[in-house]
């Protein structure tokens, strides 16, 4: 009597370079965007103020051009996460739609950050537009950006954040469960703790203009570094300093004129 052969479980296919692939995708878009101006659609002065398209179609078009930053800027620092979640739903039947959930759930956090974000530069434009002294003095806007982003990395929220990021076996261990809704709850805690690790960095880039593709590239080599090295919670004070000292530099010749 032959004893039946169980079946092995399948063992998914590594997620990282399609990951990779994707990025490398988003940063080629953003640099043909930037070269031809299309990154305009995610600066606050053709959204809000130039375009005369209907405003759902400007936000779409700002939500369109923010995903592309977000894939370029972002998606290295979910690797980790992703490898995971990917291999421990390989064991329900249906992995395909609890990894849809998770990985919409992470954008829509995150597009709906960019939205508040948005609404949080318009308020700063019509600011400085109605305040005559802080209009005079309007690098003092980056450099009160750069200043909240490097006394936030030293804040225990920040601190918190950074720690549930690089320990997502914590994090899958407290939220999973099966299915579409277990995918969502495990992307949305995934995406919260990711934005609370990264929003004060990713504001630097509403600051300093979205065109900026040396402030993408620094900003991405830190969070990549912070959150998925060695060495990434010994980067948190000397970026901290750094952004508070070009903050002070920006500030001073403003403060003094």
């Amino acid at each position: 009597m032959t004893t039946p052969q169980l079946a092995r479980p399948t063992v998914p296919r590594d997620p990282a370079p399609l990951l990779w692939a994707v990025t490398g995708a988003c940063w080629f878009l953003l640099v043909v965007l930037l070269l031809t101006s299309g990154v305009d659609l995610a600066g606050h002065d053709d959204v809000i103020e130039r375009s005369h398209l209907w405003l759902p179609v400007r936000l779409a078009a700002f939500t369109g051009a923010w995903s592309v930053m977000l894939g370029a800027m972002m998606l290295p620092t979910t690797v980790p996460m992703v490898r995971l979640f990917v291999a421990v739903s390989a064991r329900q039947q249906r992995p395909a739609r609890a990894r849809a959930a998770f990985g919409s759930a992470y954008l829509l956090v995150w597009a709906g950050f960019a939205l508040v974000a948005l609404a949080g530069d318009t308020g700063v434009h019509w600011l400085v537009d109605h305040w005559g002294w802080l209009s005079a003095r309007e690098p003092l806007v980056l450099a009160g950006t750069l200043g909240l982003a490097g006394a936030y990395q030293l804040s225990p929220l920040k601190d918190a954040c950074l720690r549930a990021c690089r320990t997502p076996l914590s994090m899958m261990g407290q939220h999973y469960a099966r299915g579409a809704r277990g995918g969502w709850h495990v992307g949305v805690a995934h995406a919260l703790s990711c934005l609370g690790c990264c929003w004060a960095l990713m504001l630097v880039m509403f600051a300093t203009g979205v065109g900026s593709l040396a402030w993408m590239l620094g900003l991405t080599a830190v969070m990549v570094g912070e959150k998925t090295t060695p060495l990434g919670p010994r980067l948190v004070r000397p970026v901290s300093w750094g952004l508070l000292l070009a903050g002070a530099i920006l500030a001073l010749p403003a403060l003094t004129a």
